[in-house]
């Protein structure tokens, strides 16, 4: 039986549990350390997944490796973004969507992330097992080329910014690639019955995301 906490950091982190062990899905904005690393505390956590290399997901990764003595890990596609996170362009749909660009476009100018080097690089069917944790990465590429989901046993997806609920749930307002995050979100769809666990907003049932 899986303990799934949300933790609120700028965006959401996890801390995905089963019996003695526990895994850190992403790591938040600088300024929550310390409500992280106070989630984390008996939790026998053994690894730091980042779900893409957006700012508000791994600017803390360094530092709670470091104090959680864990591997961090994603997919190699994202590792640009952890120096640069302008080196490729992010495009937005809607209005909603442009502002929040604009946000992030500010945040990846003026907000540093303390360098660091995946341990373990992440790839489509990659199993948790050796970390203590049934589950496995799904690839979900259109928010960023190296965008990854953790699928869990209990039907439960960790699903990133491949899916947002920021206003109401649906695909993600911003991307790289507009047909590749459809696609995703396609597949999504087609994995039945979840209940997703978004980077941004409350989790929700599985459903159809693109008509």
């Amino acid at each position: 039986m899986y303990d799934i906490v949300k933790i609120k950091a700028g965006s959401n982190c996890y801390l995905v549990s089963e019996n003695d062990s526990s895994i850190l899905v992403d790591t938040g904005l600088k300024g929550n350390e310390q409500k992280i690393l106070n989630a984390c505390k008996g939790k026998n956590v053994t690894l730091i997944i980042l779900t893409h290399g957006h700012i508000d997901h791994i600017q803390n990764a360094a530092y709670l490796a470091n104090q959680l003595q864990v591997p961090i890990a994603m997919h190699e596609k994202d590792v640009a973004l952890i120096k640069n996170n302008l080196c490729r362009v992010m495009k937005s749909k809607g209005f909603p969507g442009n502002i929040i660009r604009l946000f992030s476009v500010m945040s990846a100018k003026y907000a540093k992330i303390p360098t660091f080097m995946p341990d373990v690089m992440l790839k489509e069917g990659d199993q948790l097992l050796k970390y203590g944790i049934d589950g496995e990465i799904i690839e979900l590429p259109g928010h960023t080329q190296g965008s990854i989901g953790i699928k869990l046993r209990d039907q439960s997806l960790l699903a990133g910014d491949a899916l947002m609920n920021f206003f109401t749930p649906g695909i993600s307002l911003l991307y790289e690639d507009y047909v590749q995050m459809q696609k995703s979100a396609k597949r999504i769809t087609n994995m039945g019955r979840l209940m997703i666990y978004f980077g941004h907003g409350d989790a929700v049932e599985n459903r159809t995301w693109v008509k």
